[in-house]
């Protein structure tokens, strides 16, 4: 019996080292080294203001995409309603540019809910049955381009981002995005006075990157602080600098 469950405390260890490793492994809870596919990942990018009273069903439609594997959802804070009682703590001038620049090259308005997808079809954020089917005809379309995440480091309030590139990226960027998962704020003023919101994959920094190379590439992005990194994302995108259209995506926790 003595001689089993040597044998057993030999074994075990070589079991649980086989059967427990993974893609992903974490070094001081720092860096963190995993493979993502951006294969058929649609972006769905909603701009959106908690002054707006019509923006609530939208950000309640993107919760049901946030964590789905296949989307790349992202909430853009934009920060001209600010000025109508209710200032958005997490606007930013940055995305309303965005959403003014989809606009000029689609012949479209802006306006809050708006969701932007894959750069190319926009329509009313809150409108269910028409975003679920923009995205299957895009899950449907092959891409030649991908963006890997390889390695995610954080240190020092910044992240760093090792990512691959593979395939078509002529007269493209990379767009990065920080985004925190959930957030809950009381509103004291403007038209959702009283009422207690809840966003979801709220862009909190953002970045674009216009010279990157074939292969590998890395770059960096601030953290906010007194936000738990648990709470926190990151999002990769390529896009086309003309036609606004997205080629590949991919996305990690930190």
């Amino acid at each position: 019996m003595k001689k089993i469950i040597s044998i057993l405390m030999l074994v075990l260890p070589v079991f649980i080292l086989v059967f427990c490793s993974g893609s992903v492994s974490v070094d001081n809870n720092k860096t963190k080294k995993i493979t993502t596919s951006s294969n058929n990942i649609v972006v769905l990018e909603l701009f959106t203001s908690q002054g707006c009273s019509s923006c609530p069903p939208a950000d309640r439609l993107l919760a049901s995409y946030a964590n789905r594997e296949d989307i790349a959802a992202l909430s853009f804070h934009v920060d001209y309603w600010n000025k109508l009682g209710w200032k958005d703590p997490f606007s930013d001038h940055l995305f309303s540019e965005r959403q003014e620049n989809y606009a000029l090259s689609s012949g479209s308005n802006v306006y809050t809910p708006q969701v932007i997808i894959n750069g190319e079809k926009e329509m009313v954020g809150s409108d269910e049955n028409k975003i679920a089917q923009t995205i299957k005809q895009f899950q449907k379309q092959q891409t030649s381009s991908q963006i890997i995440i390889d390695e995610i480091n954080t240190d020092n309030n910044i992240v760093s981002v090792t990512y691959s590139l593979k395939g078509k990226f002529n007269n493209s960027v990379i767009n990065v995005a920080l985004v925190q998962k959930k957030i809950t704020t009381s509103i004291k003023a403007g038209e959702n006075k009283g009422v207690t919101l809840t966003n979801y994959n709220v862009v909190r920094n953002f970045k674009t990157i216009n010279s990157f190379a074939a292969e590998k590439n890395a770059t960096t992005i601030d953290l906010v602080s007194g936000i738990d990194k648990k709470d926190l994302s990151i999002i990769l995108f390529l896009q086309d600098v003309s036609s606004h259209k997205i080629y590949a995506a991919a996305k990690s926790s930190l």
